[in-house]
């Protein structure tokens, strides 16, 4: 196999089987919310299976790392980790050589505008905010579709198996039925936050009663969580804090975890707009994740940490709008939960969460001027279990301990840049790429293998990401929506 996998006889008909499935993915996007428990049409069954001799991170704390350690998969759990591990019935899957570590997850990702990558210009005129809103304008709900699948492809192309669609270009409700679908056919794993849209007025919550119909729609109770629901609020920064107690006393009755954007604005913080507002009307706590906070006072972060609010940094996109260098190392040492996020790559670019780790630690030691301000482990947990603990989900995923879901990654070390093996988690973190990925396993099942993804059709993919962005470009062009539209779409 190119990328060093081997499995048996009856693993290969297995693998054959998946890549003619996934040709049936679109039927998978019309079924009904009834079957979300189940095995999906279109998607690799879960079966049996036993990941052989890799290096094991478990980022359990009880585990710890397993030289020549194997997995045990079945129906979607992890059964067992440790050594010489036998089941009978249980396909092979070799992985000497490689290091196995529990899948990234992201905690905040506009991934509607997937299709608009690297558009953001150099003036206010052409920049991320007012392309985005432009361009988002003339989109359809199919063009929304389209930018999360071709998302879900670099997440999992990436090892990200965990995803968080902070959905803010819902211009209808048909926009949240389109991309919900995609998650379903594609596989993954997923938080799909209802946000808001061009179209919701300043004074306005969001559409909660379409939030309510698409929980019952499309959100039923399954023990694996693969698809969860939660809402994206634009919150006291840029709205009335009274809209803000609404959205937030609607989600916690229905039970849905919130998120929203915080502290990318020193003025706002000193004007008491974000945490200081938040905190005296009672609305932090465990269920909320604040995106960004580059900005804030030590009375803000005592705030977070007393009340198990976690925060969401999105590094490079953070730098390249000028909210400030991420300053984890203040939200570590002050106890707050970090995680980590993609944000959008109309600024980074691409989604890959080995470069985020890498840039985390680096950007830490820049500020204490340490080259020990912050350990490779440690920023792998925040890009594994600390995003489960974020999104509530740390029972099910983030780790590999038996019992919980069965998503992991396979990194191969025989490429040139991961040579010699020497520390599993440094080679992570400093070293490892996404081409390095061997295989992507979501709930048990191969949503990448032997360097292919398995549901989702990448020339097809590519075809309808080019019909999207050229039409609405012509679109917005025809309209003359602003000053600065010929210089950016003029080719």
């Amino acid at each position: 196999m190119k990328d060093g996998i081997e499995m048996s006889r009856r693993g290969f008909l297995g693998a054959a089987a998946t890549m003619a499935l996934a040709g049936c993915a679109a039927q998978a996007a019309t079924s009904s919310s009834k079957d979300a428990g189940r095995s999906r049409p279109g998607l690799p069954e879960r079966g049996e299976f036993i990941v052989k001799n890799a290096h094991v991170l478990t980022m359990d704390s009880k585990l710890g790392e397993i030289h020549g350690g194997d997995i045990h998969v079945r129906d979607g759990a992890i059964v067992a980790v440790g050594k010489n591990l036998t089941a009978p019935q249980a396909e092979l899957v070799r992985a000497d050589g490689m290091i196995a570590l529990p899948g990234f997850i992201e905690t905040h990702w506009h991934m509607w505008g997937a299709v608009a990558r690297n558009m953001a210009g150099a003036t206010e005129d052409t920049g991320y905010f007012y392309i985005s809103r432009l361009l988002g304008q003339f989109f359809t709900p199919e063009d929304n579709a389209r930018g999360v699948r071709l998302a879900l492809a670099e997440a999992i192309s990436s090892g990200i198996t965990t995803v968080t669609n902070w959905s803010h270009n819902l211009l209808a409700p048909e926009y949240a039925d389109a991309e919900i679908k995609v998650h379903r056919e594609v596989g993954g794993r997923a938080r799909f936050a209802y946000g808001y849209s061009r179209k919701t007025p300043p004074d306005a919550t969001l559409p909660l009663a379409d939030v309510a119909r698409v929980q019952q729609q499309w959100f039923s109770d399954s023990k694996d969580k693969l698809l969860t629901l939660g809402i994206a609020s634009r919150g006291p920064e840029t709205n009335a804090i009274e809209i803000a107690r609404k959205e937030w006393a609607f989600a916690r009755a229905h039970g849905l975890p919130i998120t929203t954007h915080m502290g990318t604005s020193m003025e706002r913080v000193q004007k008491r707009q974000g945490i200081q507002a938040l905190a005296k009307a009672g609305l932090l706590g465990p269920d909320l994740v604040l995106v960004h906070v580059t900005n804030h006072s030590p009375d803000d972060l005592k705030l977070l940490a007393e009340t198990k609010t976690a925060v969401s940094l999105s590094p490079y996109t953070e730098l390249r709008t000028g909210f400030g260098i991420t300053p984890v190392g203040s939200f570590l040492r002050a106890g707050v939960p970090v995680s980590l996020s993609v944000d959008t790559t109309i600024l980074c670019g691409n989604a890959d969460m080995f470069a985020i780790m890498k840039a985390m630690q680096n950007l830490e030691n820049g500020l204490q001027k340490s080259e020990f301000g912050i350990t490779p482990q440690r920023v792998l947990e925040m890009a594994t279990i600390d995003g489960a603990r974020a999104l509530g989900l740390a029972d099910h995923i983030g780790s590999l301990t038996p019992g919980k879901r069965a998503d992991l990654i396979l990194v191969r070390t025989s490429d040139v840049n991961l040579l010699p093996f020497t520390i599993p988690a440094n080679m992570i973190v400093q070293s490892a790429q996404p081409s390095n990925i061997a295989a992507v396993i979501v709930d048990g099942r191969f949503l990448k293998r032997d360097g292919r993804l398995t549901t989702i059709d990448v020339s097809r993919l590519a075809r309808d990401c080019a019909d999207t962005i050229e039409r609405a470009r012509k679109e917005a062009s025809k309209e003359g929506a602003g000053k600065g539209i010929n210089q950016l779409f003029t080719r």
